[in-house]
């Protein structure tokens, strides 16, 4: 249920609860780059919680590409990792905006393919570019974007059991609460 309060937090930064979490906890940072703090609330610690859950199941969804990190992002609709399958190798390019056209304001088609592995630029070029607006966040794993208890449920749960099946927990693991 705490996911739920942190994705409020994340749609309506500019809300009173927002703003005063964001003084407290993470003033220099977003709310996905929060970490824990000494003497933090039981609330705030269980809310990162529930923040370590929606960076398992969130989206981006392409604007501009502004601040949207190829590489580290999740940002392509497919797999549970959202990121692309080529490795990164020498590509000097960071961000999304940089396979963006300034021209056109579409999807550099030849850059595109030229960078990624032909499952990776079949995916990109299939998705909308909204230039001019920004990046939104979205929930995955429902198709209009929307986050739901339920289906962050099944993906804490889903990471449960494969943290379990691979024997331990890896970096960035969501902790049960037991």
């Amino acid at each position: 249920m705490l996911s739920k309060q942190g994705w409020r937090l994340l749609q309506n930064p500019d809300s009173l609860c927002a703003r005063v979490l964001k003084a407290k906890y993470y003033a220099n940072s977003s709310i996905l780059e929060a970490k824990p703090k000494a003497h933090m609330s039981y609330t705030w610690r269980s809310i990162l919680r529930g923040i370590e859950v929606i960076k398992k199941g969130m989206i981006w969804r392409v604007g501009d590409g502004h601040n949207l990190n190829i590489w580290t992002d999740p940002w392509l609709p497919k797999g549970f990792s959202r990121r692309p399958v080529t490795p990164r190798g020498s590509c000097i390019l960071n961000w999304v905006e940089e396979l963006i056209d300034p021209m056109t304001g579409e999807w550099d088609e030849q850059l595109v393919l030229e960078i990624f592995w032909p499952e990776d630029a079949q995916t990109i070029l299939a998705m909308p570019v909204h230039a001019g607006t920004e990046n939104v966040v979205a929930w995955h794993f429902d198709i209009h974007g929307k986050f739901s208890v339920r289906s962050a449920y099944k993906v804490y749960r889903d990471v449960i059991l494969t943290e379990r099946d691979r024997g331990g927990a890896q970096g960035g693991a969501i902790t049960p609460l037991m």
